[in-house]
């Protein structure tokens, strides 16, 4: 499993990286930013639970002084990333918002380091380096903008990274314990919760209600970019280094480019064209750095 395990998470950035379709479809229907990660988050819960019903509930089966853990990755990752990310979004450029939901990678180096006393190779740091100048490079700054308070959008934008990364470094401790499938469940159980909360409720099952034959492309869509790569990145997460899987994880920028490329049109300059190459030399260098360790092991 851990020669597959980067396949695992790099098949979830993909997944993460068509996200951008569902969610400017969901939209155009007429929810707000909190509306469409509450209706997206909801219904990505809501598949996830029922499967678990049909197929195996000993799967949610979980020890109470863990409890704190999950509400980390509901509330602490999952809920807060959305929230700090739609707030950056609203304030400053998107390229910005981008980029800084990307220093999740650095954060969780280091916390992996003091936390899980991962090794910190310069293979590492370069990888990481290089996944980080590509993603810039993909999303570009040439429109860069913080807003009327930057100090407040670097904040807000740093959370988001914080969040994000939080779920690599809790999610580590908790694949240790339980199957993927039980960490991604209670993660959309308790994130859901929170964004149904800030969604105005009403308003939401309105709009709801007014297109409800487009509901189902929406679930279908939900389960799709958002439940199942974190299945697959729980997946990986469990075999692999919480750092090296955040590092591959960056090539949902690339991935959310190229679908821009495909479903969009959008067109893509020699700078995007090497911020690509960056990120991929970085996740080749990390995986020769894998099977290295494979092999010695």
């Amino acid at each position: 499993m851990k020669r597959v395990a980067p396949l695992f998470v790099l098949s979830a950035s993909v997944l993460w990286g068509s996200m951008g379709i569902v969610t400017r479809y969901v939209a155009s229907l007429g929810f707000s930013t909190r509306q469409t990660a509450a209706v997206r988050i909801c219904s990505a819960a809501l598949v996830l639970v029922l499967y678990l019903l049909i197929t195996d509930r000993q799967k949610f089966h979980i020890e109470k002084n863990d409890l704190k853990w999950f509400l980390g990755t509901g509330f602490g990752s999952l809920f807060v990333n959305n929230l700090a990310y739609a707030a950056t979004v609203q304030m400053a450029s998107l390229s910005v918002a981008v980029v800084l939901l990307y220093t999740a990678p650095f954060f969780v180096l280091v916390l992996s380091v003091v936390l899980f006393r991962e090794t910190l190779t310069l293979r590492k740091v370069a990888a990481l380096l290089l996944a980080f100048t590509g993603c810039i490079l993909v999303v570009g700054l040439s429109g860069a903008n913080l807003g009327e308070k930057p100090v407040l959008t670097l904040f807000l934008g740093l959370c988001t990274g914080l969040a994000y990364a939080l779920y690599s470094i809790i999610g580590k401790f908790l694949v240790g314990r339980y199957e993927s499938m039980t960490v991604t469940v209670y993660t959309f159980i308790f994130a859901a919760s929170g964004t149904f909360l800030i969604s105005d409720p009403g308003d939401t099952f309105c709009i709801i209600a007014e297109h409800i034959k487009e509901m189902p492309i929406v679930i279908v869509g939900s389960v799709i970019t958002l439940a199942m790569p974190y299945v697959l990145y729980s997946l990986g997460l469990r075999y692999m280094e919480s750092s090296r899987a955040s590092i591959i994880a960056s090539f949902e920028v690339v991935a959310a480019s190229l679908f821009g490329v495909i479903f969009f049109h959008e067109r893509l300059d020699f700078l995007n064209l090497a911020g690509i190459v960056c990120v991929i030399a970085a996740l080749i260098l990390l995986q020769v750095n894998s099977e290295k360790n494979i092999e010695n092991n």
